[in-house]
């Protein structure tokens, strides 16, 4: 699915030892002279070699949305199974090529993950089972953020869980930690050669105490700062800020958002961020300095109850994947080339996360693009 390119040198030399050790230490032998054929014959020098020059090389990127099972998600879930555990896989099978194109794709987690599937729960605090991660693994994802107001529902030994449930399916997290130790371990992902850093931070966590400083990382720019310069001095080359900020169901972002990713691009080693929490889609900004900004990518796969007067087909359905394209500029620094984006919907009560039928499609093009972002819409034929 994707490859990472090896570097080929090739040393070629010409074999002088053997005549130098025939003469003097330290002296060149003399090149013996020329005989008869070779003092007649000379040879035309080969025309030059031309060559294409190759294009530069490029990195994707992928990124979603809350991934909050529900109380009828995991009951979908458990249905499609056959009572056999749960199986999710389902949900995201029609999103899955789009995933896995990426050379990598990043989820939001934004609950706890059971290790061993008791003491499930959905709203308000929620628990996954830990068949999602194997299916986020098969639908083509690589790592999540883990960093969100419902990491620590389950206390410490939730955010325990939810860590082991992933790497045992395969995928790297950023923004929750074991211990101390990990909570200072920089999280740099090898990309096709790239070295990308990622930090991810919640604006908090529902009132419930957090465990111990390091259980789950909150918002703080200074803090967010020194830890990007960290990363950068680990040997990252580009370097994602998720955060987990915003008001619920409000698609324009806050002034606390813009305040925050104010603070936080003043760093000049942050060169992405990305945005959760909302649960509908917010828009996508293009600084002056050409980083990019994601305020709010939705929901992903969820199920909210409907509301009086929302409808069947409310904005809180809505989700996007967000595939940012990486070059190199000619100083060396890796920046956001192209910036795509894939409208996504949730169908119930099947659970299914889909391409975004029309009216989903406008409206999620219509916020993304509100800032004047300029955006390529990907959404397959």
């Amino acid at each position: 699915m994707r490859t990472r390119p090896v570097l080929i040198v090739a040393l070629l030399g010409l074999a002088a030892g053997a005549a130098c050790s025939a003469g003097e230490p330290g002296r060149a032998t003399p090149a013996p002279a020329a005989t008869a054929s070779t003092a007649s014959t000379t040879t035309a020098p080969a025309p030059a070699a031309t060559t294409t020059p190759a294009a530069p090389p490029t990195v994707t990127l992928a990124f979603t949305g809350d991934m909050l099972i529900h109380d009828d998600l995991r009951a979908r879930a458990a249905r499609n199974a056959g009572g056999n555990g749960f199986d999710f896989t389902p949900m995201l099978a029609e999103v899955a090529p789009i995933l896995s194109a990426a050379d990598w794709a990043v989820c939001h987690q934004e609950t706890p993950i059971s290790a061993d599937n008791s003491a499930l729960s959905g709203y308000p605090a929620f628990n996954a089972p830990r068949e999602l991660a194997g299916a986020m693994k098969a639908a083509g994802y690589d790592s999540c953020s883990t960093a969100s107001n419902h990491t620590v529902d389950k206390g410490l030994p939730g955010v325990t869980a939810t860590i082991e449930t992933l790497r045992r399916a395969g995928l790297r997290h950023v923004g929750s930690a074991r211990s101390a130790a990990e909570a200072v371990r920089p999280v740099i992902l090898p990309v096709k050669g790239l070295r990308v850093g990622h930090l991810a931070y919640t604006y908090g966590t529902n009132g419930i105490p957090v465990p111990t400083p390091w259980a789950v990382d909150l918002i703080d720019p200074p803090r967010i700062a020194a830890d990007a310069r960290a990363l950068r001095a680990a040997g990252a080359r580009f370097v994602v800020v998720s955060l987990h900020f915003g008001d619920e169901k409000v698609q324009q972002p806050s002034a606390y958002q813009r305040e925050v990713v104010d603070a936080v691009l003043r760093s000049p080693d942050v060169d992405l961020v990305i945005g959760h929490h909302a649960h509908v889609v917010q828009p996508v900004q293009r600084r002056p300095d050409g980083r990019w900004v994601v305020f709010g990518l939705g929901n992903f796969l969820a199920q909210q109850a409907l509301q009086p007067g929302e409808g069947t087909a409310p904005p809180h359905r809505d989700g996007v994947i967000v595939t940012a394209t990486l070059a190199q500029r000619p100083d060396g620094r890796w920046t956001v080339r192209r910036m795509g984006y894939v409208p996504t919907f949730v169908q119930t009560p099947a659970g299914v996360v889909r391409l975004a039928p029309p009216a989903s499609r406008q409206r999620t093009t219509r916020i993304l693009t509100s800032l004047g972002a300029p955006l390529t819409d990907d959404t397959p034929a």
